[in-house]
This record gives structure tokens, C-alpha cells and sequence, in this order.
């Protein structure tokens, strides 16, 4: 069992067109730490929404034969970042921790799905993702680095976006769940 305590530190562009910006990526220069997979994320929470009102987040996230149960704290203070403790381990079983999910009481709530790749470069994660709403990279590390690598890619802060799948998702004027159509 493989588990992880961390502060996570993030920000997401909407991005249009993803070849470029692959291409301006390769060229920080970074790593390509993951390949471009599938992802199917499953948010849970009560009837009565009250992990969400809490900002806490319980999600099962299946990325090809590896499985991770997260749980993310709040949201830290008021920051063009999103800052949070998340709690992560993986586990062998999507199907069986799904099912266990749901015995104790939890529903299935919100599903994202989303092809990711990630790179490394200058000290931070870069997500690549294609999702039902548009193509978005996430940036993962210190503000400063994040800022850094954001401007050599071409962005300011004015295009940092710190909300949640969720949220742009609703923002999108969509509803039920944020699945590819088959």
C-alpha cells in the first residue's frame, strides 16, 4: 500500500490548442513523467452534501490498472492558488473500494473523466487535460515556480484559474456528470 500526505499547490489554464503548448512545454525543457492516459474520477459524498460543505473532497480515481482514494482537505485561505492538504493512497480494487464507499453510507456524486499527461520541468508537475469541456493544464509546485513556468509558457496570473473540475463543469451550463459521449 503506497500512501501520501502532502500540500498541494495548483492553478489551471483553459488552453485551446494542445500541439503548441506541448511543444513550448518539451522546450522549458521538461520530462514527460506520464503518458497521455485515461482517467475516470469518482467524487462522493452524503445525501446531504456534507463532505461539500465542509470543502472536503473523497474521490476514487482510476487511471489504467492503477487506482488512488483521495481525500482533500479545505481550501487554504484566499489565494489566486488553490492550496490544500490532500491525502492520498492506492489501492487494488477499484470496483471493491467503490462498493465499500457506497456500504458506509457515501454516493457517488459528481464523475469526471479526462485524458491527462504529465511532465516535469523547473520544479514543477505540468498536467496536460483533455476533458468533455476543453483542454486545461494544471500546474503543481511553489507559487514562485508555478509563476515562473506559467510566464515561459505564456501566461500571467490573469489566466489562473484555482477552481475544481466541478465548478467549471457547472460554469460550462452543463449538469450530471462530466463524461466523455460514447
Amino acid at each position: 500500500m503506497i500512501t501520501e500526505n502532502r500540500l498541494e499547490i495548483e492553478i489551471k489554464i483553459k488552453v485551446e490548442s494542445l500541439d503548441p503548448l506541448r511543444h513550448r512545454i518539451r522546450l522549458l525543457p521538461a520530462v514527460l513523467a506520464a503518458e497521455r492516459g485515461f482517467e475516470r474520477n469518482v467524487v462522493f459524498d452524503t445525501d446531504q452534501k456534507l463532505l461539500q460543505k465542509r470543502g472536503l473532497l473523497l474521490r476514487l480515481r482510476q487511471q489504467g490498472t492503477q487506482t488512488i482514494l483521495t481525500m482533500k482537505a479545505p481550501v487554504q485561505g484566499d489565494s489566486i492558488y488553490k492550496v490544500r492538504e490532500e491525502t492520498e493512497v492506492q489501492v487494488s480494487d477499484f470496483a471493491n473500494m467503490e462498493k465499500i464507499i457506497l456500504g458506509i453510507g457515501f454516493r457517488e456524486y459528481f464523475v469526471y473523466e479526462k485524458f491527462r499527461e504529465v511532465y516535469e520541468a523547473l520544479g514543477v508537475h505540468i498536467m496536460v487535460d483533455e476533458t468533455p469541456i476543453g483542454n486545461y493544464i494544471e500546474i503543481e509546485g511553489r507559487p514562485a515556480k508555478i509563476d515562473a513556468v506559467a510566464a515561459r509558457l505564456g501566461f500571467t496570473a490573469a489566466d489562473y484559474i484555482s477552481d475544481s473540475y466541478y465548478r467549471l463543469f457547472l460554469k460550462s451550463g452543463r449538469s450530471g456528470h462530466m463524461v466523455f459521449s460514447a
